[in-house]
């Protein structure tokens, strides 16, 4: 998924939770797991159910948890695998979304969408 797809989904899901403006800064949460662009093994430990546990149990809040866990769930829909159980060896993809095509952009707008109606008309 693009980073847009990732924030606007987080933007979505914090606005449950929170209805200010601090879920613009937790959403930028969701773009953690893709640091490990940086070290060149894009989709590493990062994207792991471990690496979300570990963010959990340092801020112990889930208004950082969900976030990253998010960013996650919506990596393991794509065509591109990601160790989900890491330290166990094995990739995982659904392969249902192809990162930055049409599905992917469609979904970035719905989440917005949806987000815009909860957070500024279900107040």
């Amino acid at each position: 998924m693009t980073l847009a797809t990732h924030y606007s989904f987080s933007l979505l899901l914090l606005s449950f939770i929170r209805k200010d403006p601090s879920v613009f800064l937790y959403s930028f949460i969701s773009l953690l797991p893709d640091i490990d662009i940086k070290w060149k093994k894009h989709r590493g430990i990062t994207h792991s159910f471990f690496a979300s546990f570990v963010i959990l149990t340092i801020f112990r809040s889930t208004l950082f948890f969900l976030p990253y866990f998010s960013h996650i769930i919506l990596d393991y829909l794509t065509y591109t695998p990601i160790p989900l159980l890491w330290p166990l060896k094995g990739r995982y993809a659904l392969r249902v979304v192809k990162t930055g095509g049409t599905v992917d952009r469609l979904l970035t707008l719905l989440f917005l969408i949806l987000f815009l109606v909860n957070y500024l008309l279900l107040k």
